[in-house]
């Protein structure tokens, strides 16, 4: 089957999302989701703006936070972690070859700092890139329309969206095929596909189309089709140009390192596709909001309105009055002119305001919006509670972006920069990365939240004196600097810096004592010391 069926064949599936993401968009972003379903690449479509911001406002807050939570500019987005059954059998081995304890100790610090160092390199990489602002446009899409597609090269990254691939999952929710269309024009083509095109199009002359001069000079557009297949270990994809394989377009990888990611907002099982983010939570009160604010704002520019009337019969002339100057003197009588009384509806307004106030404060939570209760006075821990109580409602969002996105993502990126010469490919089964932000994020949150309170309770409870017996110190340190996502290695002194230390001030303490005593006499300490060194050497020959 050829990539245009396939893409023909599919399309009625695809157009029946892209109807109802384009519900959402109208609530939200119009721009979003074009009134055609066709994969042009610039369109003039005019679209009706919404009586409400609270859309628009809510669709992009929630998209920059899911960004700060899945790629994160100030900290480490992933981990390169051991596995601890291969580390352990690696100890058991070193054990056996006559190593001591602190050598094992040196080598997993070592190791540690070195993985550390490969995880800020391959950052390094990403910050220089443009992942960031694809992934916004990415994100825009999953909150409104609910799925997209991604594509990962050297060269960067590239967003697809709805309407512009079809695809087919298997009822487990894998992908299986997918197919992208795209509209470009000779001048966006690449060298070797203009080559092609020429050869396969009577129309174009070494790639440049044979145009009549009394015909508008508009460049002519090609489809081009991308044919993407997932198998059980590898994926494999190819371009088609009149059901024709341009050369070179040839390509394959590994499941785990592919360069194509499809992403949906919402798992569905049994469908290749997935609602967005504003259809599953605030569909029904965008529409109310939408509702009310068109009413109410039609009230009030209709109260706002200042008009007058004049009696026929009065001897006033209302063309005069109309067109006098601001303070001018105009004969008539002030019985004839009294202004229009737009009230009577205050109430009635009062009613659809207050109601819809209630129901942007709905769309606030769904929209992740922190939006503070008005009181005197609001303690930082309130604030500090409601982020958190925010986050854990994402759970569900990040669960499917960790699964469909940041896995694949970290893998891709890493087998990018093994490519380009940035570091050798990492042993498998011994060291994974492993995400820390995201769904991770969230849980580490709780974990602290949790140590937190515990110590609070054993503080009020037991007392400092019975904390500090019964808590070891290094393991709360530990444990929160996990939970707060920081590595303590090179912060936190180890066990065996923290017992040097402890024998240094002894023996410290010891010399202090026995200056104090009179034993340590700094003359008998020195004569002591060079009868010593004159005993430790060997008797002279005469």
């Amino acid at each position: 089957m050829g990539c245009k069926k396939f893409y023909d064949d599919m399309l009625v599936t695809r157009d029946y999302w892209v109807s109802r993401a384009r519900r959402s968009a109208a609530l939200t972003i119009p721009y979003l989701i074009p009134r055609s379903n066709e994969p042009v690449q610039e369109n003039m479509d005019t679209y009706v703006l919404p009586w409400n911001g609270i859309g628009a406002r809510g669709t992009t807050n929630l998209a920059s936070k899911l960004l700060m939570a899945l790629l994160p500019p100030t900290e480490a987005f992933f981990r390169f972690t051991v596995d601890p059954v291969a580390m352990e059998e690696q100890e058991v081995a070193m054990q056996e070859q006559g190593a001591s304890d602190d050598e094992i100790a040196e080598l997993k610090s070592n190791m540690e700092l070195a993985l550390n160092k490969l995880e800020l390199s391959v950052l390094r990489s990403i910050e220089t890139s443009n992942d960031r602002v694809v992934l916004h446009e990415a994100l825009l899409q999953l909150i409104v329309a609910g799925n997209c597609m991604l594509y990962i090269s050297e060269d960067g990254m590239k967003v697809y969206h709805l309407w512009q691939y079809v695809l087919l999952r298997d009822p487990i929710g894998n992908p299986l095929e997918a197919v992208i269309c795209e509209e470009l024009a000779e001048d966006q083509l690449p060298e070797n596909l203009r080559v092609q095109v020429a050869n396969q199009d009577p129309l174009m002359q070494g790639g440049v189309i044979d145009q009549d001069p009394f015909e508008k000079n508009e460049q002519k557009k090609h489809k081009i089709y991308t044919h993407i297949e997932w198998s059980e270990s590898r994926v494999e994809w190819y371009q088609e140009y009149k059901n024709k394989e341009i050369d070179g377009t040839r390509g394959s990888s590994k499941k785990s390192t592919s360069p194509w990611l499809p992403l949906r907002m919402t798992h569905m099982s049994a469908s290749s596709y997935g609602p967005g983010y504003i259809e599953t939570a605030c569909i029904a009160d965008l529409q109310t909001a939408e509702a009310l604010s068109q009413a109410v704002a039609e009230g009030a520019l209709v109260s706002a309105q200042c008009k007058f009337l004049v009696k026929p019969s009065g001897v006033c002339n209302p063309k005069a009055l109309a067109e006098a100057a601001n303070g001018a003197y105009v004969p008539g009588n002030p019985d004839d002119v009294f202004p229009v009384q737009m009230g009577g509806k205050s109430s009635d307004l009062a009613v659809a305001s207050q109601s819809l106030q209630q129901i942007e404060q709905r769309l606030a939570a769904s929209f992740m919006l922190a939006e503070m209760r008005q009181a005197e006075r609001v303690t930082a821990e309130e604030v500090r509670l409601q982020a958190l109580q925010l986050e854990n409602a994402l759970g569900s969002v990040y669960a499917n972006l960790t699964v469909d996105f940041q896995a694949p993502y970290i893998s891709r990126k890493l087998e990018l920069f093994a490519r380009q010469g940035g570091m050798e490919r990492l042993p498998e089964g011994l060291i994974k990365p492993v995400t820390s932000v995201g769904l991770a994020g969230v849980g580490r949150g709780n974990d602290l939240e949790k140590t937190a309170r515990f110590m609070n309770i054993l503080q009020t409870t037991i007392g400092p004196e019975a904390v500090a017996q019964y808590i070891k110190p290094s393991e709360l340190l530990r444990r929160l600097a996990s939970s707060m996502g920081i590595s303590p290695v090179g912060l936190v002194k180890t066990e065996q810096e923290l017992a040097a230390e402890q024998q240094q001030a002894q023996q410290q303490a010891m010399e202090q004592q026995m200056l104090q005593s009179g034993m340590g006499d700094p003359q008998k300490l020195a004569n002591a010391a060079a009868t010593a060194q004159e005993m430790q050497q060997p008797p002279q020959e005469g």
